[in-house]
Parts: structure tokens; C-alpha cells; sequence
């Protein structure tokens, strides 16, 4: 209910969203996915044989989306993606070309032209590496530099195409820059666009990132936990069924891991947590807390995937005694870091290498 209050008004109608395409000589088939243009999380996905016939697929769209198009087979493998906008209809083409193009409705063309003026200075941001706190004032400059020349191209466009469709759904893409959104670049391109663009289906794509920064910020400042806070203590079962306290662990540095075996973040940071457990087990403690899984299931996972370090499991529904509540976790993985005094340092979320980035600072 909040984030549906939080999406602007947005008057965007859904609608049917077709997709069209050859793809001959690119593999033996083609996954259609449609997936939150945010999360990355597929909605509906349709596969199809490529024949080199014209395929066709239509979907359903309550609001705007990002489509995938993945490639497979005769050794190939490879994706393209596009806005899914819902009353539209796009076709990916080449005839011969290097690069796919689409083409389609009047949205697909200006979309089309509107990508390609970006696209040297966004591929090249997002090629480098996000300059780490101790990074040198050259790297940090490059990066800035870099980032600069993206966004005075976004800029240009968007100034120059108020009135496109296409320059609404162009701004999403300073959500896939950097490290971080850039919440008030996307609010200045806003302000560039007509009313009408501002309120159309594409619009939602950039809304969204505004929206759940909002929501983000609302929840850090009711969150129970911040840093510099004292570290809520907790009793719960090991994975021997032995009572295991946080407090036991004082005098360490110590990392709280929410995680769960169904969280695809989680299992791919393993084995980076694997190695810097190795690296400095001597001075950190890492306390597994797993969420949503049954008993057994967290049981295999750590088996299976080797976890050496503490584990304990937690019933998100118990009314008391309950980290998950405590540390108003909101998403996974999520980090606690505590000092071997017991205060909270550091609060990550999701797979992040500020995480790694941080223990190196205070660990090395």
C-alpha cells in the first residue's frame, strides 16, 4: 500500500506488449522473459524455437517492465533487452548489422535513436570499476569524468526530446550506473520532460527507482537498529540444537549474516564470505541467522555449501526473541557488523563490496 502511494499518481494503463523478432542464425531458441525492471525479478517468460520464421509474442502488462530477450544453443549464447510498454509493439532486427536495432512503434524508433546516443558513454561508466573508499584521486577522477560524459549525453537528449516517450524510459538507465542510484540526477531529467511524458506508461520505469528510494529512507528512519547503537543481544539454537547467545561472541569483531538458502544474493556472495572469513577468522566471528527456511533445509545448505562459521536459525513470525524484528531486516542478505564491544559499526544490505571494502579497513 505504501509504495502504491509513494508512485507519484502515475496515470499509466496497462495493456498488451508484443514482441517480434527472427533471431535466424542466432541459436536454436529464444526466452522472452519479463522481468521488474528494478529487481531484475521475471513476471512471465515465454520460449519459442527459432525457425527463421518471424515469431511473435504478446503479453499481458498491468504497467511498464523490462523485457529480456536471452539467446541459446549451436554454441551461441547472448541477450538483448527493451522497455516492455504496455499498447506497444517493438521488433529486434539486424539485417546484417552488428548491433540489434529495433523498430516497431513510434516509441520503438525514438527508442531506438535515443539508446544509441548514449550508449558509448553509458557503456563505458558501467565498464569501470566503482573507486573504493581508499581509491586514488586519479581512479575516483576517471570514474566521475566518465560519469559526467553519461549524463551530459542523457541530459542533451532528453532537453532536446521533451515530448518523446523514449526519454522517459532513457532516464532508467541512470539506475544502472555506478554504484548507487542517482536519485537527484533522475529528478533533474525529470523536470526536463512535458507533463504528458511525465505521466505516461514509460515514466514508470524511472518512477519506480524514485519511489523505492523514498521507501528506503522511510524505513531506515524507523528501523530499529542504526549504527553507533548498542547491539541488541539474542538467544537462539545452533545447528547442534545448543543455545547461542551474540554476547558469547563479544570480544571479537562480529558480523551478523541474515541470509537464506532460497536467496540468490546470498549463495552467490559465499564464497568472497569464505574467504575473508579465512583471512581474518583470528579477529572476526561470523553469526549465520537464517530466515524463511525450514530447519532442514538450512541444515543442507550450510552442508552443502560449507559454512564454517556460527549458525543459528531464526522463526521470522516468533514474537520475541527475534533478530529478524530487532534489526528490522528488510531485505537479504543483510550484514551487521559489531565491534568486540558491542556496538553496531556498519549495516549492510544486499551483496555489496562496501561490505568486503569495510572489513578490510577495520580487519587489516
Amino acid at each position: 500500500m505504501l509504495m502504491g502511494m509513494m508512485l507519484l499518481g502515475a496515470a499509466a494503463q496497462g495493456g498488451k506488449f508484443t514482441v517480434k523478432g527472427t533471431f535466424e542464425g542466432r541459436g536454436d531458441s529464444v526466452k522472452f522473459v519479463v522481468v521488474d525492471p528494478f529487481t531484475r525479478k521475471p513476471i512471465m517468460s515465454e520460449i519459442r524455437a527459432i525457425t527463421g520464421e518471424m515469431l511473435e509474442v504478446s503479453f499481458d502488462l498491468k504497467k511498464a517492465e523490462m523485457l529480456y530477450v536471452e539467446l541459446s544453443g549451436n554454441g551461441n549464447k547472448g541477450y538483448m533487452n527493451a522497455p516492455a510498454i504496455p499498447g506497444e509493439e517493438v521488433e529486434f532486427y539486424r539485417d546484417g548489422a552488428p548491433v540489434t536495432h529495433l523498430r516497431g512503434s513510434q516509441f520503438y524508433l525514438d527508442y531506438d535513436v535515443a539508446q544509441e546516443s548514449i550508449m558509448e558513454p553509458a557503456i563505458k561508466v558501467m565498464n569501470m570499476r566503482v573507486p573504493s573508499r581508499d581509491a586514488d584521486e586519479n581512479e575516483v577522477n576517471q570514474f566521475n569524468a566518465a560519469y559526467q560524459d553519461f549524463l551530459d549525453a542523457m541530459t542533451a537528449y532528453v532537453k532536446a526530446h521533451p515530448d518523446q516517450e523514449a526519454s522517459a524510459a532513457l532516464i532508467m538507465f541512470v539506475g544502472e550506473v555506478g554504484a548507487k542510484t542517482k536519485i537527484e540526477d533522475i529528478k533533474a531529467l525529470e523536470a526536463c520532460l512535458t507533463e504528458r511524458v511525465r505521466n505516461s506508461s514509460a515514466a514508470d520505469l524511472y518512477k519506480e527507482c524514485v519511489a523505492r528510494d523514498g521507501l528506503k529512507r522511510k524505513l531506515q528512519a524507523h528501523q530499529n537498529v542504526n549504527e553507533g547503537d548498542e547491539a541488541p543481544d539474542f538467544t537462539l539454537e545452533d545447528i547442534n540444537g545448543n543455545p547461542l547467545s551474540l554476547s558469547s561472541l563479544r570480544g571479537k569483531w562480529v558480523v551478523i549474516d541474515f541470509w537464506g538458502s532460497w536467496c540468490k544474493w546470498c549463495i552467490q556472495g559465499v564464497p568472497q564470505m569464505k574467504e575473508y572469513y579465512a583471512k581474518y577468522q583470528d579477529k572476526l566471528e561470523i553469526l549465520g541467522v537464517d530466515c524463511r527456511d525450514t530447519v532442514e533445509k538450512w541444515k543442507e545448505a550450510v552442508a552443502e555449501h560449507g559454512l564454517s562459521w556460527q549458525h543459528v536459525y531464526c522463526d521470522i513470525n516468533a514474537k520475541e526473541n527475534n533478530p529478524f524484528k530487532l534489526y528490522s531486516v528488510r531485505g537479504f542478505p543483510t550484514k551487521i557488523v559489531i565491534d568486540p564491544e558491542g556496538k553496531v559499526t556498519k549495516i549492510v544490505k544486499g551483496e555489496d563490496p562496501v561490505f568486503y571494502e569495510y572489513l578490510d579497513e577495520i580487519l587489516k
